[in-house]
């Protein structure tokens, strides 16, 4: 089955849905002022040895930043998603973590997402404020 018309962005052609896709799953850079935390870097490294790394900190304490900075420390592939109050919709949270994943092991997209249904509308709506 092919993958809906979101689920990898073009290069250079990207509108509408597709970057909206797409700026969700880039590690975002470090902002001025950024203040490395090697510590904690270290212990995401040994938590590489386990099935799961969980990190959970009240709002605000820095986790994105720390995530950001580790990931491309390391020789291994990092699948990226950024959510928003939007993707509390459990089918397109799986589709979204789905495009994260196959653009770290391209496939998984064609294996998995037909579990999800037919492919999602390549239209979308902005729900008004």
């Amino acid at each position: 089955m092919a993958e809906p018309p979101a689920a990898r962005p073009q290069r250079g052609a990207a509108s509408g849905p597709d970057v909206l896709l797409a700026t969700k799953l880039h590690v975002p850079r470090p902002q001025p002022g950024f203040v490395a935390r090697p510590r904690l870097v270290r212990a995401l490294d040994e938590g590489l040895a386990r099935r799961l790394i969980l990190v959970c900190a009240p709002a605000g304490s820095g986790k994105t930043v720390v995530l950001a900075d580790w990931a491309p420390s390391g020789d291994r592939p990092v699948a990226w998603l950024s959510l928003d109050a939007a993707d509390n919709d459990p089918v397109r949270f799986w589709r979204h973590v789905i495009v994260a994943l196959d653009r770290v092991r391209p496939g998984i997209a064609g294996r998995v997402g037909p579990l999800l249904g037919p492919p999602a509308p390549s239209t979308f709506r902005l729900r008004a404020r």
